[in-house]
């Protein structure tokens, strides 16, 4: 076996022509095959492995031919003799040849193996371009002072060369029949900077600056009555709407038509809506207040345009003296009148906190000879029952102060409460200062009627369902101090605590007995009835 895996040298100075040896390398049988010599080196591997040993054992060179080279000899079997002599030649000489390829040149790879160096050559090629890019950009910016602010503002000041270089490839690699384009996609930095949230007070602060800036373009009593508003300087519906209505009648006094203009829209829209809106954001516009200007902008719209303005004015000016004479000097007079006749001698009537209507109602009662004494409850942050206790004691009424935690004592003594209201909404629910909601609930349980006093100018279309759907908040500092003490917490920030100061609350009808207004004793059910009459003299005055 050994014996017949050996190969055989041929003598050297006969030589086979490139044909034969093509079809000895190219034929699969394990016969015989040359043994080159040192001058002639193309070699045919052993067909058997016994051949391989048998020739390491000779101690033959037998160098490395890649199977790629035997392949390609059938397809280059058909070339021309010139090609032929030239390739005898280069095989005369094989060791300077492989010397020199080695050096300068590989030698030529298989099909595959090229597609992968010339991708992995262009990747190289634009990587230098990319790079040479970048350079040539910072090299830029760095030059330019204004360049690189301008990058900065962008939040990306290095990477415009890269983008601009990877447009250039995704389209380099489009145009290639046979590449595969991947689409790039650039996500932004996030920004480093982390926005703080803003504490009650430096939003409170923000509002005053606003509003300070805003003030120029007002009329300076506008602007008076928005700081007192804004402070709470001025308190309570009937206060407030009688504040807005002299302030409007005054400014209304001050007005001028321009030229080509008419009064009934130039009024209303130059020149009395921006003060509202100012108005409004100092705080929001009350349901009495928005009655009050509702019925100012009716009589506004209908000033015939033939008319002057001197006028005109003055007879706006009667219209507000007129709303402010029916509705808050004569309403809370019918208003006494029916509340007198629900009050009986030695009753104990429990009010909370201050309402200016039931002030009235109760020194109605006591000039008209009723004996009654009242109970006054008091709620904080702004403890307003202490302005009615004293003016109750003036007026020479018995009294006792008791504060909201003690409601439910107090109603054991009472027999009567009176409550006031600074709106009535659609489905009969009483829109009020905060307490008044549990204090009908507690006369509720304990079987006490509850009256509502309220005007019917108060009445409106809304509907609130919850006391958390008013944006009407106060300052939740206003809730740790007490009197001249010193704050009940002083760290309620680091706690983690968040406090809501809410003025109003709405109470349900269910709670309350009955409404007195001056169209006499009504049921919550009956305001709808009452908004409908209300339209219907609009329309036929």
């Amino acid at each position: 076996m050994a014996d017949s895996g050996k190969v055989k040298a041929p003598d050297s100075g006969k030589k086979k022509n490139k044909s034969q040896k093509k079809r000895a390398e190219s034929s699969g049988d394990g016969g015989a095959t040359p043994t080159p010599s040192k001058e002639n080196v193309p070699v045919t591997k052993p067909a058997s492995p016994e051949g391989a040993t048998a020739a390491a054992s000779t101690g033959e060179k037998t160098p490395d031919v890649k199977p790629a080279q035997g392949a390609q000899g059938p397809k280059q079997g058909g070339q021309n003799p010139k090609k032929e002599g030239k390739q005898q030649k280069n095989q005369n000489k094989p060791e300077q040849g492989q010397k020199g390829k080695g050096e300068k040149a590989p030698p030529k790879p298989e099909a595959g193996e090229g597609e992968q160096k010339s991708k992995a050559q262009l990747k190289a090629e634009r990587r230098a371009i990319q790079e040479a890019q970048r350079a040539a950009k910072a090299t830029k910016t760095a030059e330019s002072g204004g360049g690189a602010a301008a990058a900065g503002a962008q939040g990306q000041p290095s990477s415009a060369g890269a983008a601009n270089a990877g447009k250039k490839e995704n389209q380099g690699e489009k145009s290639k029949p046979g590449g595969a384009a991947v689409a790039v996609r650039r996500i932004p930095k996030k920004s480093s900077k982390t926005t703080e949230k803003m504490t009650e007070e430096q939003l409170w602060a923000k509002k005053e600056k606003n509003l300070l800036g805003k003030a120029y373009k007002m009329d300076h009593t506008i602007v008076r009555l928005g700081y007192q508003y804004f402070y709470h300087n001025i308190v309570g519906a009937n206060a407030r709407c009688l504040a807005l209505l002299t302030t409007l009648k005054e400014l209304i006094g001050k007005y001028k038509t321009p030229e080509e203009k008419e009064l009934s829209r130039d009024l209303e829209k130059n020149y009395l809506t921006p003060c509202i809106s100012y108005l409004n954001e100092c705080r929001p516009i009350s349901t009495s207040m928005g009655n009050a200007i509702k019925h100012l902008k009716l009589h506004i719209n209908q000033i015939p345009s033939d008319m002057d303005d001197k006028t005109a004015i003055a007879r706006l000016q009667e219209e507000i003296e007129s709303f402010i004479h029916v509705n808050l000097v004569m309403a809370a007079k019918g208003v006494a009148e029916f509340a007198i006749a629900k009050i009986d001698d030695d009753d104990v009537i429990l009010v909370y906190a201050a309402s200016s209507l039931i002030a009235k109602v109760l020194k109605a009662a006591h000039d008209s000879g009723k004996r009654f004494r009242v109970i006054v409850v008091e709620g904080r942050p702004r403890t307003e029952g202490k302005s009615m206790l004293r003016f109750l004691v003036r007026c020479g009424i018995m009294c006792s102060y008791v504060y909201i935690g003690s409601a439910s004592h107090a109603m054991s003594e009472a027999t009567k409460v009176l409550l006031g209201a600074a709106a009535m909404f659609a489905i009969g629910d009483m829109h009020s200062r905060t307490g008044n909601s549990m204090i009908a609930a507690l006369a509720k349980a304990n079987n006490l009627p509850v009256l509502v006093c309220c005007e019917t100018y108060k009445f409106t279309e809304k509907v609130q369902l919850q006391a958390g759907d008013s944006q009407m908040h106060a300052r939740s500092k206003d809730l740790l101090h007490i009197g001249h003490r010193p704050p009940v917490i002083t760290d309620h920030d680091a706690m983690g605590l968040r406090l809501l100061n809410q003025m109003y609350d709405v109470t349900q009808s269910r709670y309350i007995t009955a409404l007195v207004t001056e169209l006499g004793m009504l049921p919550c059910t009956s305001v709808p009835v009452v908004l409908r009459r209300q339209e219907d003299l609009k329309l036929n005055a």
